[in-house]
This record gives structure tokens, C-alpha cells and sequence, in this order.
């Protein structure tokens, strides 16, 4: 069987625009994928899977610098003679953080830019692209702004670019993730009947996975390793430190004056400018509480109003009719600003400083009964605690350290809610249970909106879905 994917004996380092001695990410790491196979690569988070699938897309490091050695082969050919351009119809990539990826100012024009530098006439195009928006149900989204979509529709998008493109080598980064379990069937289903070769990449173990890869392999110590599947579990749980007990269990909070977060009979509507073909949106929430020290979490199927939710929660728009009280009393929007914190899909919407000291400085340095080592001995711990380092360049670092690293800003800011928009989508499940710990140590209620309903049923004290427009209790 031809080898749709060789490496062989690749090692590399990115370059520090510090121009400090970086670590190298692999050694000797060599991989073999059979055309036509389908392969699953288990890595807990910040060990190279995202760098290894940018380097066999040819972008890394032409485009993100570094130093690179060892050989790779595409269908036989070599990558180090291949510009990323020629690879079109080789190998196509969907990023764990899909709102990096677009590049065009609807789903319909994503769809078709990568087309029109096939050369492709204009019929076989609007075929491939119309099968491709009914295939991940984005009919209704052909003219809509990326800005406008959820998480998971942006999702799908990746997904039907994929499609349309027909490349032989998919490589799905966290892929499942932000996808209800709608479109995680959808996937699977896809990945099943596909004739391509197919590499995933994830940071955890879903139950979707079963029995749908030809090999499943461990990236661990810079090298990928192949041990039988029986023993690369529980390996791979280790690693990820899924073996440990939840640092939730038995968790003392703080004693703090206890809060209550209610809605009632809140009504709110939103209308997709950009979607020519979208209806009004609206969503009726008829009774919602959160307390102090509470963990609740909150599923739905994408586009279901999730992000609408949580936005009215925390002051970002304004409900249409009723009110977002706490302790029984309506606040406005500013007030709610000052009480509920919103941890976005995103990080990257949310980050926006040089260096992670300066990310978790910005707040503190407003108030005025901080003395300067007081905050910098504050900054300093909740780096410690959070896995990061003070000189960092956010932009630089990885999405899920990017994540934590905008939980440790709310960890400073100390609301007494949070709202937790998709947190553990790309981190390890130890590593968000560890975030979701830190936050509700001081007593602050907590809601999870989750697409892993295991996860949910695993650590919620109680449930909240969203369906046809309408919250309900689970």
C-alpha cells in the first residue's frame, strides 16, 4: 500500500524572537499513513499536534519560523520541494481554533476561494459547494459573515471546505470539538464512508472515537508511539492527568457572602444581518437561577442560542422583555458587566496585550489600593497557577494556553459568576476541570456550556438545555 503520509526522523524548533534557546518540539519522530487509512493522534495540549499538521500542510515554518529537519513525503512527493499552494488537492486542514482559518466575507465565498484557484468552471463549483452546505446544514448560512456564525457553525463551514476541495489527506485538528452531537455523528458518519486518508488529532478521548480509526497512535516524549490500544489508554490518561482525581471532588470553597444569578420570563431576539435567508431569532428563557459555589451547566444544539444567553448574562446586549437579576433585584448592563464574568469560545477576541504579565496586570492596575509589589506578587502566583510564564507573547503561545490564560484574567478580576462559553473544547479534561476549580474556589457560581455531555453529566450539579428557542431544566 502506497504511503499517503511519510515522516521520517523530523525534529524542529521554533525561532524565539527573543532570541533565546527554544526546546525542540519533536525527536526522530517518524509516522507512516496507508493511503486511504484513517489514523487517530492522541496528545495532551501544548506537545506539537497543531505544529506537526501545519508542517505536513507546508505552512511551518515557512510561516511560522523555525528550524526543521528530517524528511516528509505527500502521496510520494517530497514536501521540502512543495510551496503550501501545490498541496490544494493533497492535504487540507480544519484548525482547532476555526475562526483563524477564514478568509472571506461569507460562507459561500469560503467555500468557493479555494476553488477558483483550481481553475474549476463555475458549474462544477456551484455544484460542490451546494452539496457541500447541504451535507453540513449551512444552506441557510450561504451568505452570512463568519462574525455572525457560533462556534460550531463555523465549524461545519471548515468541514464543507474540506468537502469541496477533495483533498486526498484530511487533517482534523480537535475537530469534534464545538459540534453538537448532531454534527459529531455527522462527522463520524463522514469520516467512515470517506475514501480519503484521514488524520485526527485530539486531546481527548471521545466516545465518538470508537471503533472508527484504523490505528490509533500517542505523541508523548517527542516521538509518536504505536503500543496496543489497550495499553495506550491508559498511558495517554496518564499523561493528560485524566487519572487524577477531579479537583473537584471534595473541593472547600471559601466561605463568602452567598449570591443568587436569576432570570425570569427573559425574552430576547437577534437577527443575522449578513443571513439573507435567516428568520428572527428568538429565545424565551422562563426561569434560570445560578448560586454561589454552583456548578450548572448548559447544552444545545449549535446556533441554538447558547452565546445569546450567556451575552444577556453578563451585560453585553439587553433582553427584548423581563430582567437579569441578582439577589432577586435587576441590574443594568453595566452593573452585570461588574458581576459576571464571560470566558468567550475565543480567547483571541479576549486577549490583547504584548506579554502574559501585561494580560494579567491590566486590571489590577486600576485599582488604587494595590500597592505595585502587591500586584506583582498577585500576577506573579496567579502565572504560577494557571501553567504560565510572565515574558510570554500571548499570540505565540498555544490555543489552549491562550485559554488559560483568559481564565487567569477572570481569576483576577474575582466576579462572583462566570459564564464559561465552550472552556473545555481543546483542553485535556483534568486540565479544564483544574480551570473550572481555580474560578469557583472563592465561592463564585459557575455555568458550563458544554457539546461533551458526558462531561456535563460528570461534574454538574444541574442542568439547563436550550431547544426550538426555549430554555428549560434538565
Amino acid at each position: 500500500m502506497q504511503h499517503a503520509l511519510h515522516i521520517s526522523n523530523l525534529e524542529f524548533t521554533y525561532r524565539s524572537w527573543k532570541e533565546e534557546e527554544c526546546d525542540s518540539l519533536f525527536s526522530n519522530l517518524s509516522l507512516k499513513l496507508g493511503e486511504g487509512s484513517k489514523t487517530l493522534l492522541l496528545a495532551p495540549f501544548n506537545k506539537g499536534k497543531t505544529t506537526l499538521a501545519k508542517i505536513i500542510c507546508g505552512v511551518c515554518p515557512k510561516y511560522f519560523p523555525g528550524n526543521l529537519r528530517g524528511t516528509i513525503s505527500l502521496f510520494g512527493r517530497n514536501l521540502s520541494t512543495l510551496e503550501p499552494w501545490d498541496l490544494l488537492t493533497s492535504c487540507s486542514y480544519v484548525s482547532q481554533n476555526p475562526q483563524e482559518q477564514f478568509v472571506a466575507t461569507s460562507v459561500e465565498e469560503e467555500l468557493a476561494f479555494g476553488l477558483e484557484s483550481l481553475g474549476l468552471s463555475r458549474s462544477e463549483m456551484k455544484e460542490r459547494i451546494d452539496a457541500a452546505l447541504g451535507h453540513w446544514g449551512l444552506e441557510s448560512l450561504r451568505t452570512s459573515s463568519q462574525q455572525e456564525l457560533s462556534g460550531g457553525e463555523r465549524k461545519r463551514v471548515l468541514l464543507a471546505v474540506q468537502e469541496v476541495l477533495q483533498a486526498r489527506l484530511w487533517i482534523l485538528d480537535e475537530a469534534f470539538d464545538d459540534l453538537d452531537q448532531t454534527w459529531r455523528d455527522q462527522l463520524r458518519k463522514t469520516i467512515q464512508e470517506s475514501d480519503n486518508t484521514i488524520l485526527v488529532l485530539a486531546s481527548r478521548y471521545l466516545q465518538e472515537f470508537s471503533d472508527l480509526f484504523d490505528q490509533v497512535v500517542l505523541l508523548d516524549q517527542k516521538r509518536i508511539h504505536t503500543p496496543a490500544f489497550d495499553a495506550l489508554l491508559p498511558r495517554f490518561s496518564r499523561l493528560c492527568g485524566d487519572d487524577l482525581p477531579s479537583p473537584l471532588d471534595g473541593q472547600v470553597l471559601d466561605s463568602c457572602k452567598k449570591h443568587t444569578l436569576s432570570c425570569i420570563d427573559l425574552q430576547a431576539q437577534r437577527k443575522r444581518l449578513s443571513t439573507l435567508q435567516g428568520q428572527m431569532f428568538s429565545l424565551s428563557v422562563p426561569n434560570f437561577h445560578l448560586d454561589s459555589g454552583e456548578l450548572v451547566t448548559l447544552v444545545g444544539p449549535n446556533g441554538s442560542g447558547k452565546s445569546s444567553f450567556s451575552r444577556l448574562l453578563c451585560g453585553l446586549d439587553d433582553p427584548i422583555s423581563g430582567a437579569v437579576c441578582i439577589d432577586g433585584q435587576p441590574f443594568t448592563s453595566k452593573e452585570l458587566s461588574k458581576k459576571v464574568g464571560y470566558l468567550f469560545q475565543n480567547p483571541d477576541l479576549q486577549i490583547f496585550l504584548p506579554t502574559v504579565e501585561e494580560e494579567l496586570s491590566w486590571s489590577l492596575k486600576r485599582r488604587k489600593d494595590l500597592k505595585p509589589e502587591e500586584m506583582r506578587s498577585r500576577v506573579s502566583e496567579c502565572a504560577d497557577l494557571f501553567g504560565l510564564k510572565l515574558g510570554d507573547t500571548p499570540t505565540t503561545m498555544s490555543y489552549p494556553l491562550r485559554k488559560a490564560l483568559q481564565a487567569a484574567v477572570y481569576f483576577l478580576l474575582d466576579r462572583p459568576f462566570y459564564v464559561l462559553d465552550e472552556l473545555d473544547s481543546s483542553l485535556t479534561y483534568n486540565s479544564a476541570l483544574s480551570i473550572i476549580a481555580r474560578l469557583r474556589q472563592k465561592g463564585a457560581g459557575l455555568l458550563l456550556i458544554t457539546h461533551d455531555r458526558q462531561f456535563a453529566r460528570g461534574i454538574a450539579q444541574r442542568g439547563y438545555g436550550i431547544g426550538d428557542g426555549r430554555m428549560a431544566s434538565l
